[in-house]
């Protein structure tokens, strides 16, 4: 019998049995598969991308939860600034009434004043982690150059409106340096003589420096035609009829052509009233990564509303023509704060659905990693437990074997001497 043999095959065995127990203890030990790279070469490198794919997906989801908070803040600046444009407008209406004294007005004056600061004051000052918010340096939407608005009840019975694009798309075209204006034009009456109709067109200014005294201009223009009398008919480019600041002596200010009327239009009226152009502060687009993948962003944009852009800087109350021009201007800057805010919220929408699917991703991506570098607990022990039963064994059969051979030398030593 080979004692020597066996042995040395048990002690084999057992070192063999003890580098499993050790690696299986490692692995129990830390609750990983993969400890070094030795373990894995190939699923380490996988599971390393898988690991940096999932801290990017994770500091994605708070970049993006930070950007909607951002737009939060800017949503919350917008609903207070709604506001005020509601209750300028209350006070517009309030202001187009006959039995307002002198008094009265300037009192309703005096507050639409402060309420137009306390817009720019928001604007200036809505900020997230010191990043202003309203000040147009977070837009990269180009800013409205100076532009008219045009009233919508102004429509002839022939089709058509009072002030005409249908033949030059630009007019009416306002100069962009031009002071804010409105401008009423009233289809008054029928010449009994020439059959003509008679128009008035009134414009005026709150800027009295810049723009002058108000204009009263009469013009006639031949029934079913869009042409003053002593115009020229006009064309894309040159506008019906052009007027200028000081009296008619300064620069031109506005152009625009007549529509085609006739003697069953006497009484309709336009009114065209004029915005200043758009301001913004130096910036852009405000971009949050992902963590997707790389250049993976999401924009966030949201424009200046300064009082300027909403076009209620020059609320002024006074005259009929000054008060609806007023109104009007306030109901475009509500107009105009309602879409932005729509704006906001879809882009607030949005960064929540890429948040949810940032975190989807983060956790099916680790899941993945984690089928890789992981241990499978029940079948570690399981090896374990085998591995230090076969371990007890070996170390049982060694001692036995090295027992057996003393025995056997013992023997073999008596029967040598006894022969």
């Amino acid at each position: 019998m080979d004692v020597q043999g066996l042995s040395d095959l048990a002690l084999s065995a057992g070192l063999n049995t003890q580098n499993s127990l050790r690696k299986e203890t490692q692995r129990l030990a830390s609750g990983l598969r993969v400890v070094t790279a030795a373990d894995d070469p190939s699923g380490l490198a996988i599971a390393e991308t898988l690991a940096s794919k999932v801290a990017g997906l994770d500091q994605g989801v708070h970049d993006v939860q930070n950007a909607s908070n951002a737009l939060t803040v800017a949503d919350g600046a917008m609903s207070t600034v709604t506001d005020i444009l509601q209750r300028m407008r209350t006070l517009v209406v309030e202001a187009r009434s006959d039995l307002q004294s002198v008094a009265d007005r300037n009192n309703l004056q005096a507050e639409l004043d402060q309420l137009r600061l306390e817009i720019d004051r928001i604007a200036q000052n809505t900020s997230f982690n010191g990043r202003q918010l309203l000040d147009g340096s977070a837009s990269s939407q180009s800013v409205l150059p100076t532009r008219a608005l045009l009233s919508v009840n102004d429509g002839l019975t022939g089709g058509g409106t009072v002030l005409d694009t249908i033949v030059d798309p630009n007019s009416p075209y306002v100069a962009f340096d031009a002071p804010q204006m409105a401008q009423l034009i009233t289809i008054d009456s029928v010449d009994p003589v020439t059959g003509n109709l008679n128009i008035t067109v009134t414009i005026g200014s709150q800027d009295q420096a810049g723009f002058g005294a108000d204009q009263t201009v009469s013009l006639q223009v031949p029934p079913g035609s869009n042409t003053p009398v002593g115009f020229s008919p006009p064309t894309p480019g040159n506008p019906t009829f052009v007027q200028q600041s000081q009296g008619g002596g300064g620069p031109q200010v506005l152009g625009f052509n007549i529509g085609t009327i006739s003697a069953a239009d006497v009484g309709k009226t336009s009114l065209l009233v004029s915005l200043p152009a758009q301001q913004k502060a130096a910036g852009g687009t405000l971009y949050v990564n992902t963590g997707d993948a790389e250049g993976a962003v999401i924009g966030v944009d949201i424009p200046g509303l300064s009082s300027v852009n909403l076009g209620v800087n020059q609320v002024i109350l006074g005259t009929d023509l000054q008060n609806q021009a007023a109104e009007y201007r306030v109901d475009y800057a509500i107009s105009s704060l309602g879409g932005v805010r729509a704006q906001v919220g879809a882009q607030t929408v949005a960064l929540q659905e890429a948040a949810t699917n940032g975190s989807n991703a983060s956790v099916q991506t680790q899941a993945s990693e984690s089928a890789i570098r992981d241990l499978n607990v029940g079948a570690e022990v399981t090896a374990f437990t085998r591995d230090r039963i076969q371990n007890q064994f070996q170390q049982r059969l060694v001692a036995d074997s090295e027992h057996l051979a003393r025995v056997f030398a013992t023997l073999v030593s008596d029967a040598l001497v006894h022969r």
